[in-house]
């Protein structure tokens, strides 16, 4: 196992940082982290305005008076949240190609806002026209995700290799002439050159396809996005995170790229939702809020139900003190003091565990989400929510914060028996050092 082990820490660590360090990852990493708040109020409104069940059709009681309330309310505040919800979700793509751009911009010491524009005036050309060269806005939200993260990335890339070759250099230096100017006048020609590139792009592709980028995209990734919905794909990509997190390589070298399909997967939800489709029939279930609410419950390796073995059964000084110190960050997900403190990684006896509630979790989620007995997400509120709240929020079903409840404790009782073992070799190595 040693050997394994440090074979892989040779082998693939490095391979794994070079990828997160890659600067286009970093820039899509950056740029989804960047609207982060933006998706969650967006994705919020809409669950403002949703009750999700029918005050009319309840019995008298507590129930049935907040259910009115709510409808009440989001009566009340429909037309400003639902804006707010409107622009957020249905133009996110906008804000990805925004993002994508500045970022990849300032990666090549960029100056101005040039770039930036650059990257969404691009996405714009080959998602905002359809065949018949009519502006459309059908492909501003996360269908269009796809779109935005190629035309961003050709867009900069494109702007910074005119630029640092002088291509159509216009030379306004000196003479009192503001910098901005300057600035302006110097990419003017590159920045002909990139959007003539775009419309030549979105030209030959309806040319040859009958579809504009955006369409085709949806077309070719559509099976990839339906294999990641699969509970086959869920266990996968659970046993590929979580072992590779074992061996000290963080998550988000996985889930970071699955973030484009989830998110993509999360705004079809929306759609289906918004359109009328029953909370427990939207299309996908695999997306953020099942990984992060129901799958990694507490933080990567379920580890909230670790913590509460890590309380209720350990002697050890050291779990002990590691349980008291990752509850309160447990509620919000965060697991660095257990992950570190017990510690996990590289950790034989934990291997199964780390690996197995987060799979069982999986597996029991997908189970109830597919056959109908608890609904599915149209919102995430963010992944520091504590995840019985967060589940409840995520699918407006009181039934998704019941499971969550139950899901810790099975993730108890499958931490348990190795806790208790690895609490007695704690104890042990405690009281030989006390001798």
């Amino acid at each position: 196992m040693e050997k394994f082990s440090a074979m892989l820490e040779k082998k693939l660590l490095p391979l794994a940082n070079k990828i997160s360090g890659q600067k286009y990852i970093k820039a899509i990493s950056y740029a989804f982290m960047s609207i982060i708040p933006f998706l969650t109020i967006g994705s919020l409104a809409l669950v403002l305005i949703s009750p999700p069940m029918d005050y009319t059709s309840l019995e008298p009681g507590f129930v049935c008076s907040f259910m009115k309330g709510w409808a009440d309310l989001a009566a009340a505040v429909r037309i400003p949240v639902r804006a707010i919800y409107k622009v957020t979700m249905e133009y996110m793509s906008i804000f990805v190609a925004a993002g994508i751009a500045n970022y990849l911009g300032k990666h090549y010491q960029m100056k101005g806002f040039t770039p930036t524009v650059a990257g969404v005036v691009g996405y714009l050309i080959l998602a905002g026209v359809d065949i018949g060269s009519s502006t459309t806005v059908a492909y501003m939200g996360g269908t269009g995700l796809f779109a935005a993260i190629f035309a961003s990335i050709v867009a900069v890339e494109l702007l910074h290799f005119l630029t640092a070759r002088k291509v159509g250099y216009i030379s306004l230096e000196g003479n009192g002439v503001p910098e901005a100017l300057t600035e302006s006048f110097a990419m003017l020609i590159p920045v002909g050159l990139v959007l003539l590139t775009m419309g030549v792009i979105h030209w030959v592709i309806v040319l040859l396809t009958g579809s504009t980028f955006p369409e085709l995209m949806t077309i070719i990734m559509t099976p990839l996005l339906n294999a990641t919905n699969s509970i086959w794909g869920g266990i996968i990509l659970v046993f590929l995170v979580m072992t590779f997190w074992w061996f000290g390589i963080h998550d988000t070298c996985i889930t970071g790229p699955m973030k484009v399909f989830w998110t993509t997967a999360l705004t079809a939800n929306i759609a289906a939702y918004t359109a009328g489709t029953a909370i427990t029939q939207l299309p996908y279930i695999i997306l953020d809020p099942f990984w992060w609410f129901f799958v990694m419950i507490g933080g990567s390796g379920a580890t909230f139900g670790l913590v509460l073995a890590l309380l209720t059964a350990c002697k050890s000084k050291q779990l002990k003190t590691v349980g008291k110190l990752g509850i309160v960050p447990a509620f919000f997900n965060i697991n660095e003091p257990v992950i570190f403190g017990v510690p996990l990684m590289m950790n034989p006896l934990m291997y199964i565990p780390f690996v197995g509630a987060p799979l069982i979790n999986c597996i029991i989620t997908y189970i109830c989400m597919a056959t109908g007995l608890v609904g599915r997400a149209i919102s995430y509120p963010g992944w520091n929510l504590f995840c019985p709240v967060a589940a409840l929020l995520s699918t407006v079903d009181i039934k998704a914060m019941i499971l969550v409840f139950i899901l810790i404790v099975v993730d108890a009782l499958i931490y348990l028996p190795f806790v208790k073992v690895l609490d007695k070799q704690k104890l042990a190595e405690e009281q030989q050092q006390e001798n």
